[in-house]
């Protein structure tokens, strides 16, 4: 198992967490996302096809859980198939291949720490489903961000009251509207 020593440091330094523990092999920008997210409450990343954000974003939720005790992690895309079967693909993926060191279990949709230390997929046209997560260290994860309701986000907002709260927005800009839009604007 990774020490607690070890996570502390990694908090700081997430491409260490990546590199470290992960074993992976960020290019540039995803070390420079991965740093964002670190750093600063709020991330968007727009960009085409097959560049690595989904693999960066599981990195993120990875490094973002395992680091920070007591943690959840919240991921969405606009339909339930993108969630299952690209960032929660990913996020399994990388979980298998060290899970005897991480530790935790990881389902087709959750990652399980502890009763309230957690990594879990929703999608959903119910903007009520996205309330009542609350934690110290929270980060929600939006793929294909552009996809998503302003409604969801309305009532995810709702996570970004914690002092550790962060959240990344990545996608394919397909749309001149909405919060991904603006993401990018203001």
């Amino acid at each position: 198992m990774i020490t607690a020593s070890q996570l502390r440091v990694a908090q700081n330094d997430p491409e260490a967490f990546i590199r470290g523990v992960l074993h992976g092999d960020p290019w540039e920008k995803q070390v420079e996302i991965a740093r964002s997210v670190q750093q600063h409450h709020r991330t968007a990343v727009r960009s085409c096809h097959g560049i690595g954000k989904t693999k960066v974003a599981a990195w993120i939720a990875l490094w973002f859980l395992y680091c920070f005790a007591n943690s959840k992690v919240i991921t969405t895309a606009p339909t339930w198939h993108q969630v299952k079967n690209l960032l929660w693909r990913e996020i399994r993926g990388e979980h298998e291949k060290f899970e005897y060191f991480l530790g935790g279990k990881c389902n087709t949709d959750s990652l399980d720490l502890g009763s309230e230390w957690f990594a879990i997929g929703l999608s959903t046209n119910q903007p009520e489903r996205f309330q009542g997560f609350h934690a110290e260290n929270i980060l929600l994860i939006v793929d294909e961000a552009s996809g998503v309701s302003q409604e969801i986000f309305d009532a995810a907002e709702g996570f970004m009251t914690s002092a550790n709260a962060r959240m990344l927005l990545i996608g394919n800009p397909t749309k001149v509207e909405g919060e991904f839009y603006q993401a990018f604007r203001s």
